[in-house]
């Protein structure tokens, strides 16, 4: 049987419908909903550019810090959303108190579907760590 790859644009769309719900379990399952679609769309473009992540470190970091410090500047403009998406996530999904959670959640999304328009600029090559910054 062959394996078909998840498509992880569901993610966005489901989202976007915990993003319209008054629960707070709804809201913050949204903003991790939405770190996670921008995480592996991203973790997709950079494997397909070689990127291996190294045992010893977690790979969300490997992966944004290879944004960040990519020659190419939107792809650094595409780590500090990503950056900013992952640390909402941690409140969501690890703090007990998230203060104006319903206030973030429209901000967050906005912030998911900014991160897919530019990465959809960025030349196909990019990141790609034979090219990192140190």
């Amino acid at each position: 049987m062959a394996a078909f790859s998840f498509d992880w644009s569901g993610y966005l769309n489901l989202a976007e419908e915990l993003g319209q719900r008054a629960d707070e379990g709804s809201l913050r399952s949204a903003i991790s909903r939405a770190y996670y679609y921008v995480y592996h769309l991203a973790l997709h473009r950079a494997e397909a550019n070689g990127f291996k992540p190294k045992p010893g470190e977690g790979t969300h970091a490997q992966l944004w810090r290879l944004f960040s410090r990519s020659p190419e500047p939107d792809c650094h403009k595409l780590a500090i959303i990503a950056n900013r998406l992952r640390e909402k996530r941690n409140r969501a999904d690890y703090e007990n108190i998230f203060l104006r959670v319903a206030e973030e959640v429209p901000l967050l999304l906005e912030d998911a579907k900014k991160f897919t328009m530019l990465l959809g600029t960025v030349h196909a090559r990019h990141p790609d760590q034979k090219s990192m910054r140190q």
